[in-house]
């Protein structure tokens, strides 16, 4: 499981997971999937996500460098 700064960071932004889903044009059990269970989203929901958050996807997926979005 890669770890990741979704919630602390939602959190930390006043975001709710319903609010960041709708801002970030996905659905809350995509959001509650990544934050608990560690999901790898595709590169467009990361984009997406972050973009909802106004930060880097670097941020939230620290370990984002040298990911192969193949596998």
């Amino acid at each position: 499981m890669r770890k990741n700064q979704l919630k602390a960071l939602r959190k930390m932004l006043g975001f709710t997971q319903a609010k960041l889903a709708a801002d970030a044009h996905s659905s809350r059990a995509l959001i509650i999937s990544i934050e608990r269970l560690g999901h790898y989203p595709t590169p467009s929901v990361r984009q997406r996500i972050a973009a909802a958050l106004a930060v880097s996807e670097a941020i939230i997926w620290p370990d984002i460098v040298g990911v192969s979005d193949g596998k």
